[in-house]
């Protein structure tokens, strides 16, 4: 709309507006409006106001208490503003609040703050996407429905991200366009900059089985948002937002150090995985949200299956009479093999290729030699723990351990230490189980892997305080 051309609009504040063919509360009825929808008032006949419907294109008229009517001018601006401002927290308001928003933008003065409008627009077109996400099947689906194409008809854009299973529910996901502006104005407050960035890094809609190209350009883009967040002024942001945002900028680096460790690129994943765990470390817990503890857990999970990227491998014994190697076979694939040391040529004694990142410093060796574990990341946020042990023929062979029976997603699984005769094995599991995150401490017999004992805390095992190895005492995020 232009306000050279559109001298008062008035937007619909009630569900439904019947749009009426003629000054008449029983006329046919030319469309049905919904709260935010906006009107070009053309004039006022037999107490009805005459208006043209822009989205419809069509003329009619309705009583002028269905609608609030404003001169789309600089004086008005504050005015709107300040409504915008009561009903971006107003659930169910949400179409109306984005019109009222549209019509704030274009009252506003050249060169004047947008900030707090672009910011509002975010907030509501986010929870409206939610709501719509979130609806049933009776008469508010037509509704909210309706609400959703009153926010689009204002440029608000969408996307439908079908369901996963059979039966499942679409959700409907705002793009973040307002949220992408506000972080783009340089003199825009350091909360809504901090509330643009978190929205932007936590996206509920993305396709879990999207290609590595386009999740890596949907991570550079997250983290160019939680980059931008200037933590140097005291008290701008208040510390349970500061915290969400640290967290968010943890996950995302942690992703980024799967990523490039993928690539082949060790050093730079090595310096993502320590910012990773530099950004866990400055988050303090005890500021956080009740809301947000969930989070955090998660987050640390995220983190430490990635960890083994700021390790060094291990020293290799040389008296070793069996040695574990790492070779390349298909693109991206990586092949470990247990080979026996005597004569000229090494004999492969045993072998495996797995498509995951393989972390040569994660391999730990049994005090006996008959038995080592190794950490194997398939996915950004869930390791495996590969045993390999050497069977009565002389043989070798690999088994996983796995953070949990749930399908993988968020979790890992590593090893803290064997005791002196090889035939326990101390190992930590933590998994994101039915949206909690679970830990335990377990201590499991080398020849069988089968638990003997666990506990929620390390402390609570005896094996753990006499066995747990020291470097994997000073490395680990189990012990937060």
């Amino acid at each position: 709309m232009t306000a050279a051309v559109v001298l008062l609009v008035a937007l619909c504040a009630e569900d439904p507006t019947v749009l009426r063919n003629a000054p008449r509360d029983n006329a046919p009825a030319q469309a049905t409006l919904y709260r935010g929808d906006w009107l070009e008032v053309r004039g006022e006949s037999a107490g009805f106001l005459k208006v043209y419907d822009h989205r419809h294109e069509r003329p009619g008229y309705l009583r002028p208490a269905q609608v609030r009517v404003y001169r789309v001018d600089a004086e008005t601006a504050p005015e709107l503003a300040a409504v915008v401002r009561f009903l971006r927290d107003a659930s169910g308001y949400e179409s109306l609040g984005i019109g009222y928003a549209a019509m704030a933008l274009r009252a506003a003065p050249a060169g004047s703050d947008t900030s707090e409008i672009l910011a509002s627009i975010g907030s509501l077109a986010d929870r409206l996407a939610r709501r719509a996400s979130a609806r049933r099947a009776d008469s508010k689906d037509t509704t909210l429905a309706a609400h959703v194409d009153v926010a689009q008809s204002y440029g608000v854009k969408f996307r439908v991200v079908e369901p996963e299973t059979v039966g499942g529910r679409a959700r409907i996901c705002y793009d973040g366009e307002a949220w992408e502006q506000l972080l783009a104005l340089p003199a825009a407050p350091p909360v809504e900059r901090a509330r643009a960035a978190l929205f932007l890094a936590a996206d509920p809609c993305r396709d879990p089985a999207q290609p590595p190209t386009e999740a890596r350009l949907l991570n550079d883009r997250r983290l160019r948002a939680l980059e931008s967040i200037d933590f140097a002024t005291a008290n701008a942001i208040p510390a349970a937002l500061g915290g969400r945002v640290r967290l968010r900028h943890a996950e995302a680096l942690a992703w980024r150090a799967f990523d490039q460790a993928r690539q082949g690129n060790a050093e730079a994943a090595a310096r993502s995985e320590g910012a990773a765990v530099r950004e866990l470390a400055l988050c303090d817990r005890g500021v956080l949200a009740p809301e947000d503890l969930d989070l955090y857990e998660e987050v640390a999970v995220r983190v430490a299956a990635s960890r083994w990227a700021t390790e060094t491998a291990p020293k290799d014994a040389g008296k070793r009479a069996v040695a574990v190697t790492f070779a390349p076979r298909a693109p991206g694939e990586t092949c470990v093999r247990v080979v026996e040391r005597a004569g000229d040529k090494p004999r492969t004694l045993g072998e495996r290729c797995t498509f995951g990142v393989v972390w040569p410093s994660a391999l730990r060796w049994a005090p006996s030699g008959t038995a080592a574990t190794l950490a194997v990341q398939p996915l950004p946020a869930w390791t495996e723990l590969w045993i390999l042990r050497r069977g009565d023929d002389g043989s070798w062979t690999f088994d996983t351990l796995t953070a949990a029976t749930t399908e993988p997603e968020v979790g890992y699984v590593e090893s803290a230490g064997t005791s002196p005769d090889g035939n326990h094995l101390l190992v930590v599991r933590e998994a994101r189980v039915a949206g909690h995150v679970t830990r335990r401490f377990q201590v499991l017999t080398t020849s069988a892997l089968a638990v003997e004992k666990w506990a929620s805390n390390a402390d609570k095992l005896i094996a753990f305080k006499r066995w747990s190895a020291p470097s994997w005492r000073a490395g680990t995020l189990a012990l937060r």
